[in-house]
């Protein structure tokens, strides 16, 4: 395993950490504040954010930019399943580049089911109660297969029954199971506020934080680097 000693004399190494992006200033700050913490952790590494969407450093400039300056670069998504924007726009910015490399999705993982179960307990929700994980969801069959990855892991820590709804692009939506199951708390897997999450505070029943900048999710980063890091 590489360790941060590895890289105490050699600072030109990078982590990219890159987010879908959003208008939302409370989803910015989430991500800003998971990059500072990765950064204090990593000392000898170059953190920096890049986004797919909305938001600027795009993450072709910014690994096309740590290219030009030749620093071995990786890049680790804070995207919770392997869809489009993995499989194109992560794909497409590492591929070009022989000094960048890419992490998989942070999601599903068992480390973010136990910050979901965190996040249920906070807004109310009781363990033997019903759960609707509210994913965003995506076109490709990778994306629906980790969504259930990440409900299976969700209903290992919480212990009452676990339902999925999506907020776009598969079905059923979040709004249909909710429906079907008044009672439920509705988990959102989500790392920030911004759209989707305003969808769902728009709901009449408890409704969990994101995932937010939460420690185990910068320590998930720094390990998911580690891994990569030469």
């Amino acid at each position: 395993m590489v360790t941060d000693s590895t890289f105490a004399n050699s600072p030109d190494r990078a982590l990219v950490l890159v987010a879908h992006g959003t208008d939302s200033l409370a989803g910015r700050l989430v991500v800003t504040e998971l990059r500072d913490k990765v950064a204090t952790l990593l000392p000898a590494v170059r953190v920096v954010d890049a986004y797919v969407d909305v938001q600027q450093p795009s993450l072709s400039e910014t690994v096309k930019s740590l290219a030009g300056e030749d620093v071995p670069t990786v890049v680790i998504p804070l995207l919770l399943s392997a869809g489009y924007h993995m499989q194109v726009d992560v794909a497409d910015a590492v591929g070009t580049y022989p000094g960048a490399v890419g992490a998989s999705s942070l999601g599903p993982h068992p480390v973010l089911a136990q910050v979901l179960r965190d996040r249920l307990i906070g807004a109310g929700a009781l363990p033997d109660k019903p759960v609707v994980l509210a994913v965003a969801g995506s076109s490709r069959s990778e994306g629906a297969r980790d969504a259930r990855r990440a409900a299976s892991y969700l209903q290992e820590v919480w212990g009452g029954p676990v339902s999925l709804g999506y907020l776009s692009a598969a079905t059923p939506s979040v709004d249909e199971v909710v429906a079907r199951t008044p009672d439920a708390a509705v988990a959102s897997y989500l790392i920030g506020p911004g759209f989707f999450h305003d969808r769902l505070r728009a709901l009449d029943v408890a409704v969990t934080d994101p995932l937010g900048a939460d420690d185990r999710i910068a320590r998930l980063v720094v390990e998911s680097y580690r891994k990569l890091a030469t």
